[in-house]
């Protein structure tokens, strides 16, 4: 009976994203040449790096603990009696947020995924590109930030956790600097006397902003979302930039703040009845999904993008954490006006050689700069 799973997945790699249409109904171990996978069930919604004991899977060479004893929190992997990191190993799982139902999937060593000739042409009307640049990374590693943003070429570039020293007079010099032309940029205000509480988010575009604001949550935690309006296509769009609050789970503190940031902004977005909406950035969705969908309002899509090899819509990541990737950014559109013609996630160790030297890009900028890849979407106006 599990034959003609295992040929199928031959010639299909599971993607792992929480969807689970690519599973075989009551199959729930399967591999191919590149991969073993499982698929597990809990009792209750949990988050599998947040339980309340561990739960342990054999998968592969490895023996996968998830929410170990030791720590309460995270991924252990061993591999027969040795240690490992669970980066090594290769475990990603989805959803990273609290479900019942996940997949699993770990690397066969001696059979890798193969590298991907990939396309970053920009398509459509614009291109949108939002990323979390790790404590201002980008101003700081400027060589390599220039060679990704060459890259992409972005119309609209929704940035999050710049430093709070990074000004606009700054932003604006070095994107000029590295894709020509004159940029205009927004950023949030930095406030606080600690490094996390000072972290800006930033809108920037070479066409002109207009009626750029900084929304504010009525909480003594400044929010960190800037929202503004482009010109594209002789079209106005408007733009968020967000930075929700990061840590937790699904329950305490720092799940309530998020929820209370997105409704924040999902009133903000409603005061303006536009059409057009592009919202984008680190939702820092560790907990719940409930933050997407209270902006969504049942009016916004998400952009269902993966990396260039098509197997993972993670964007964030730590090999020096016992976290596993996990999906924390993400971008929602007005799909009455607007259509996504092409997306991607930026991972640039799994681009081929040549892909690599056509775009000036090395395979390890986007881990080097960030522990965030790019988001990236190419839009048409519809109307």
């Amino acid at each position: 009976m599990t034959i003609l799973p295992l040929l199928l997945l031959a010639l299909s790699p599971i993607q792992i994203d929480g969807s689970f249409q690519d599973w075989p109904e009551g199959i729930t171990r399967q591999e191919d040449l590149h991969f073993h996978y499982a698929r597990i069930e809990l009792p209750s919604k949990k988050c599998l790096q947040q339980l309340p004991t561990q739960h342990v899977i054999e998968l592969g060479e490895y023996t996968i603990l998830f929410s170990p004893t030791e720590k309460g929190y995270g991924i252990s992997c061993k591999k027969g009696e040795q240690w490992v990191s669970p980066y090594a190993a290769g475990v990603v799982f989805s959803p990273t947020t609290a479900a019942t139902d996940f997949e699993i999937r770990v690397d066969k060593a001696e059979h890798p995924f193969p590298k991907k000739d990939f396309n970053l042409a920009p398509q459509g009307d614009f291109r949108v590109v939002s990323w979390n640049v790790q404590f201002g990374n980008l101003l700081e590693d400027k060589e390599r930030g220039s060679r990704i943003l060459k890259a992409l070429k972005p119309d609209v570039l929704l940035l999050q956790e710049l430093d709070g020293n990074d000004t606009p007079e700054i932003l604006t010099a070095f994107l000029s600097s590295t894709l020509g032309g004159s940029w205009h940029v927004a950023l949030t205000e930095s406030t606080g006397t600690e490094r996390h509480h000072q972290l800006r988010s930033a809108i920037a575009s070479k066409s002109s902003l207009q009626s750029s604001e900084h929304i504010n949550s009525g909480s003594w935690r400044q929010l960190k979302a800037i929202f503004s309006t482009i010109n594209c296509e002789k079209k106005p769009v408007n733009f968020v930039s967000l930075h929700l609050r990061c840590c937790g789970g699904p329950t305490g503190e720092a799940e309530e703040q998020r929820q209370s940031e997105s409704k924040a902004i999902q009133k903000f977005i409603d005061s303006h009845q536009s059409p057009r909406f592009v919202i984008a950035g680190d939702w820092n969705l560790v907990g719940t999904t409930k933050p997407l969908e209270i902006v969504q309002n049942n009016q916004l899509s998400i952009v269902d993008a993966y990396q260039p090899d098509g197997l993972l819509n993670a964007t964030w990541s730590d090999t020096s954490s016992s976290f596993t990737p996990g999906r924390l950014d993400w971008m929602l559109f007005s799909s009455k006006t607007l259509e996504v013609v092409n997306c991607f996630i930026l991972e640039t160790s799994d681009f081929s050689p040549d892909t690599l030297i056509a775009n000036d890009l090395l395979a390890e900028d986007t881990a080097t700069l960030s522990d965030h890849l790019p988001l990236v979407a190419d839009f048409n106006i519809i109307k």
